[in-house]
């Protein structure tokens, strides 16, 4: 394989016969001569990225993306998802027939959203891919961690209640602030644990994180999920909770945090959101 370099860690790798087409070939158009003879149908693609990849930092990582067609269409990468990391540039170097996005040791500004796009220049169609790549979610709530608790925030995309079990089955609890304290102290974690993984840099557009409350059993009585309490303390935005039932006729029925103010909106659980664990102190551990 021929690699292209794009950084330090980056490269598209392409086969010597797609080289020496691609050579010889513009990169906006091909020669009208080629395009006279195409066919009906758009380019099929032939190996497609899955929607996400969980990778390792510091370890070698690799994604291939691949069309077919007549004439071969060009495949590039892109970089970022404007509306979501609030940046996005193409990868300069363009393919011909598969680009495969490499990275020969993995860093944390690697963590993105990524598309790849396959482009009949005879026809001028394009189709995308979206993939991303995410890290390893280390969190752990044994008894070798810190003996007090702690909040943890997952940087994913997930329903309330596949956030609810991963934190069970962690040995945590989706998150339920008990004071106006701890309110503070999630927030705080939710904010720094945005900059510091990885991960975060996809939610910039992103304000909700999932908590462990709930008003499912009696609309309005809003109760910790794990010791089904009342709550004691609330910290709703203006108008929560509302029972918004625009997307649901049921309405809503458990709680996030926004991530801007620390106050709490009434949400679908079916909306998919990163979330906050808690860990309890040690003596509470179950390991």
């Amino acid at each position: 394989m021929i690699k292209l370099l794009i950084t330090t860690t980056l490269v598209i790798a392409i086969s010597h016969a797609q080289f020496e087409e691609y050579k010889s070939t513009p990169v906006k158009a091909y020669p009208s001569n080629i395009c006279a003879n195409v066919y009906e149908n758009k380019p099929k693609i032939t190996v497609r990225p899955d929607p996400s990849y969980t990778f390792r930092l510091g370890r070698p990582a690799k994604i291939v993306c691949a069309a077919s067609g007549m004439p071969t269409p060009y495949v590039y990468w892109i970089k970022g998802k404007k509306d979501l990391t609030n940046k996005e540039e193409r990868i300069r170097v363009t393919a011909v027939g598969e680009a495969v996005l490499f990275f020969d040791r993995l860093t944390a500004n690697d963590v993105d959203m990524y598309t790849c796009v396959v482009e009949d220049c005879c026809r001028g169609s394009i189709q995308r891919i979206e993939t991303e790549i995410k890290v390893d979610n280390a969190h752990t709530c044994n008894k070798r961690d810190p003996p007090y608790g702690f909040f943890v925030v997952v940087w994913e995309f997930t329903p309330w209640w596949s956030a609810k079990k991963w934190c069970e089955d962690k040995n945590m609890q989706l998150a339920v602030p008990k004071n106006e304290k701890e309110n503070k102290d999630l927030h705080t974690r939710i904010v720094e644990s945005q900059g510091k993984d990885p991960n975060g840099k996809k939610f910039a557009h992103h304000n909700m994180v999932w908590m462990g409350m709930s008003d499912s059993r009696l609309e309005g009585g809003f109760i910790d999920v794990y010791t089904h309490r009342t709550l004691s303390y609330r910290n709703w935005m203006s108008k929560q909770p509302d029972n918004w039932t625009k997307y649901d006729k049921v309405g809503q029925d458990v709680v996030a945090m926004d991530r801007i103010t620390g106050q709490w909106d009434d949400s679908y659980g079916f909306w998919k959101r990163p979330f906050a664990c808690y860990c309890p102190p040690r003596w509470q551990r179950k390991n």
